[in-house]
């Protein structure tokens, strides 16, 4: 049996047995997943969680939350997302491309084209970061694809497809332009059956026409991932293959002709290129960060930091880590990765931005559902000069105790669905992330490398 099994069986029981009553979170452990720094204002820094998007705008200090719901997704789905050049927060979901303009409280569906697409993939124009491209790729009932490459000159207010629909069998995955040439568009993706080989596709006038070119050893299995184009030669592009038993860092110098692997790991979490393009980044929570000179690619573990995601700019390298391990759920370095320092933390999430109104999507939605997910989370703390969060009870001690929740393991190895029984949904999802939790921490402290 598998190792987990019991737990997760265990889990699994404690979540049945309030299956009454509705659900207030989505049961995934919290963790964060993407970084994204604004472009015109470094004190304002987004991060994707796995329980929400987390916003703050006096660089860390203190964090809003801004659920899911209000957003337009839910359950496992982990969009990604871009800051444009005022502040705008783009999100491309299942369902089509989710926007904000003020701050996060008000998010609207773009209508026309990108209504019901799949949006796999965004990024700004690093020279013009009002502009924005984003990669839609939907497989149809016939088992055709669409993908199609639409792009934003207004900081995503109004979209226009680039250039004509690409081939029917292909799947495309990510996209990026280079920074030094905006016209310059890379995209990766795979063909259909029946070798699925990796591709990535290359376009030198935003769109209009394209070239193909394999990527070695990629296919529905082990799929290409645009990782970076560097900021000054629009040929050097970097590719995560991201494979079954390991992952691979691929480096392109003629602009996606001809490949090269220069770094295995058992998986590529986080990748990142420093702003001047003279250093690259590459970890995971299993492999700990790796820096390496791009003059050279020779890779050196500078920390056993539990990477979950990678985001470098001229404020330092940030990254994703896993707080009960690492003290942080975000963090910068800058001493490129030597140290980092807590940016985001669980006590200074500070519940739905308050200024969004209550006729806003986030305020009509997201403070109602803030008590069970901060408890959920193990949100605890102060916030308003040292007002108890609404985490907290009157006397401003965490609802969750010690424990995430307050769901404490039982003698079995299990949890007390005992507990979980009279507190509702929310309180038997924590039951099932302190079991599930437990079991995912203890994996990972068994896999990071010394």
């Amino acid at each position: 049996m598998n190792r987990l099994a019991p737990g997760l069986m265990a889990a699994a029981a404690c979540v049945a047995l309030s299956a009454s009553a509705p659900a207030l979170a989505n049961g995934r452990y919290p963790a964060a997943g993407q970084i994204l720094v604004d472009p015109s204002d470094p004190d304002h820094i987004v991060v994707r969680a796995t329980y929400g998007v987390l916003t703050t705008r006096d660089r860390g200090e203190r964090w809003s939350w801004i659920c899911e719901a209000a957003i337009g997704y839910s359950g496992f789905e982990d969009p990604m997302m871009v800051v444009t050049g005022d502040g705008s927060i783009l999100a491309g979901l299942f369902d089509g491309l989710s926007a904000t303009h003020d701050d996060g409280c008000q998010w609207a569906l773009s209508e026309g084209g990108l209504a019901q697409r799949y949006v796999v993939d965004l990024s700004i124009d690093r020279a013009a970061p009002a502009g924005a491209i984003l990669l839609v790729s939907s497989v149809m009932g016939d088992d055709t694809i669409v993908s199609q490459v639409w792009e934003s000159k207004d900081d995503g207010r109004t979209w226009t497809q680039a250039g004509a629909d690409l081939p029917s069998t292909f799947l495309g995955v990510t996209l990026d332009s280079a920074p030094s040439d905006p016209r310059r568009i890379y995209v990766s993706g795979r063909w259909n059956g029946p070798t699925f080989q990796g591709i990535v596709r290359r376009s030198d006038d935003r769109g209009a026409t394209w070239e193909d070119f394999d990527v070695p050893g990629s296919d529905d299995r082990n799929l290409p991932y645009l990782g970076a184009v560097d900021p000054v030669d629009p040929d050097t592009v970097y590719v995560r293959r991201d494979g079954d038993g390991a992952d691979a860092l691929l480096v392109s110098n003629d602009g996606g002709a001809t490949w090269r692997e220069v770094f295995q790991a058992t998986s590529l979490l986080g990748l990142a290129l420093s702003p001047d393009g003279t250093r690259i980044a590459a970890g995971s929570d299993v492999d700990g960060l790796w820096i390496a000179p791009t003059a050279t690619l020779e890779f050196t573990q500078v920390g056993n930091l539990g990477v979950r995601c990678l985001t470098w700019t001229a404020q330092g390298l940030f990254a994703c880590a896993d707080e009960s391990l690492d003290g942080f759920t975000a963090g910068v370095s800058t001493d490129e990765g030597k140290t980092f320092s807590p940016l985001m933390t669980l006590d200074r999430l500070c519940g739905p931005p308050p200024a969004c109104g209550s006729e806003s999507s986030t305020g009509q939605t997201c403070p109602a559902l803030w008590p069970a997910t901060a408890s959920f989370v193990g949100a605890a703390g102060r916030c308003d000069a040292g007002a108890p969060s609404a985490a907290s009870g009157g006397d401003g001690t965490s609802a969750g105790g010690a424990a995430v929740g307050g769901a404490e393991p039982s003698a079995g190895g299990g949890c007390s669905c005992e507990a979980a029984g009279g507190r509702g949904a929310g309180a038997s999802l924590s039951c099932m992330l302190a079991a599930g939790g437990a079991l995912l921490r203890a994996r990972r402290r068994g896999r990071r490398r010394p």
